[in-house]
């Protein structure tokens, strides 16, 4: 008899109608899990064109009307696929949802085929939009900003522009006049200098001080600028 009214149970169950307030509160979750992620990207990656596909709730789930504010934590995922959870204070439940994400945003890229060690030129890049989703190497979104750096591989045409595929331009060579500035105590002081060795912009190279023949370590800060410890 027991096992009848559990089977009876089970049955009312999986065959009742969903209702119209649980549906209504599925979507309401789902509209306002869409806003939270909207905010969320926006905050997170203002650079970038965020594009969000929520997963339908399941409608039957019987989750009842939320008295207060839903809680949203930040979504945990990587690549596309984000999990998002959601939690009612009052009466208390939570529940989980998934979203599709893409993004996409202006990168730089080569115009062409760009053999191994040139120097890069105006006509070799071009700025377009990239699905920024799955990439996991930083990008330059300004071609000036690497104008003049040389290539240290071959480059195929349409390639992503990474750090890892250039090398900065020498800013100091070795015998260069330079100027050296430090600060004491708040006061800046500057003086002539000669460079010792090659140099990038960022580099420690020595530098010989004009009036005192001093050997200094020196960071290379522009062409023609070093600055002292």
């Amino acid at each position: 008899m027991l096992n009848l009214t559990r089977l009876f149970l089970l049955t009312t169950v999986l065959f009742t109608p969903i209702s119209s307030s649980a549906a209504n509160t599925a979507e309401k979750l789902e509209e306002q899990a869409l806003s939270y992620l909207n905010i969320h990207y926006n905050k997170v990656k203002q650079d970038a064109r965020t594009e969000i596909k929520i997963n339908p709730v399941s409608r039957n789930l019987k989750l009842k009307s939320c008295n207060e504010s839903i809680q949203f934590q930040p979504p945990r995922g990587n690549g596309s696929r984000v999990t998002l959870r959601a939690k009612c204070p009052n009466p208390v439940w939570q529940i989980f949802i998934t979203a599709q994400i893409n993004q996409f945003a202006q990168a730089v890229i080569s115009k062409h085929s760009l053999p191994k060690k040139i120097i890069l030129s105006p006509k070799d890049l071009t700025v377009a939009e990239i699905e920024i989703t799955n990439q996991r190497s930083g990008f330059y979104t300004n071609s000036a900003d690497i104008i003049g750096w040389n290539t240290k591989r071959n480059i195929p045409k349409g390639t992503v522009i990474t750090a890892n595929m250039l090398k900065a331009p020498v800013a100091i060579k070795k015998g260069y006049s330079v100027v050296i500035e430090a600060n004491r105590n708040g006061i800046s002081i500057k003086a002539t200098g000669t460079a010792l060795e090659d140099g990038e912009i960022g580099d420690q190279i020595k530098i010989k001080n004009d009036r005192s023949g001093k050997v200094i370590k020196a960071q290379i800060i522009r062409p023609g600028l070093v600055r002292a410890p």
